[in-house]
């Protein structure tokens, strides 16, 4: 609820466009529910072979870590579109979210010690199918 008001109401104040506010609505509903979901399997996968390793937890830490990396994983899809056209961005953008989602999976693997390619496509199939949502979302709903 508070990342998606939090991007409706700027999305609010900086477009003003009821349209754009709509889409961008649905588009968010329909792909961070897919990616919760997603997310939340894969963390607890992934703490359930942290926790067979042994390795301590720190809230703080996990909390601090967490905020860097979604600011840097939303960084990776948005610097495509200030550099380009958004029809030319759209593709650029996606293959650097997948290239970087492969590269978590690879990473998640090597942490907790899984085979890093099985891990590596877990993680792209799944962030794969909340990308094409959100595509899909934006087709149907073409403002």
């Amino acid at each position: 609820m508070i990342s998606t008001t939090g991007a409706l109401a700027g999305i609010a104040i900086g477009s003003g466009n009821k349209s754009v506010i709509l889409l961008t609505a649905l588009v968010i509903i329909a792909v961070e529910s897919t990616s919760m979901g997603a997310s939340e399997f894969i963390s607890e996968e992934t703490e359930e072979e942290i926790e067979k390793l042994k390795l301590p937890a720190n809230p703080m830490v996990s909390g601090f870590l967490i905020f860097i990396s979604y600011v840097i994983a939303g960084l990776v899809p948005l610097v495509p579109y200030l550099f380009f056209a958004p029809a030319e961005a759209i593709p650029i953008s996606v293959m650097l979210a997948l290239v970087g989602l492969a590269i978590l999976g690879i990473v998640k693997g090597k942490l907790t010690k899984l085979n890093p390619l099985k891990s590596a496509l877990e993680v792209l199939v799944i962030g794969g199918i909340a990308t094409s949502i959100g595509i899909v979302v934006g087709i149907v709903f073409k403002v």
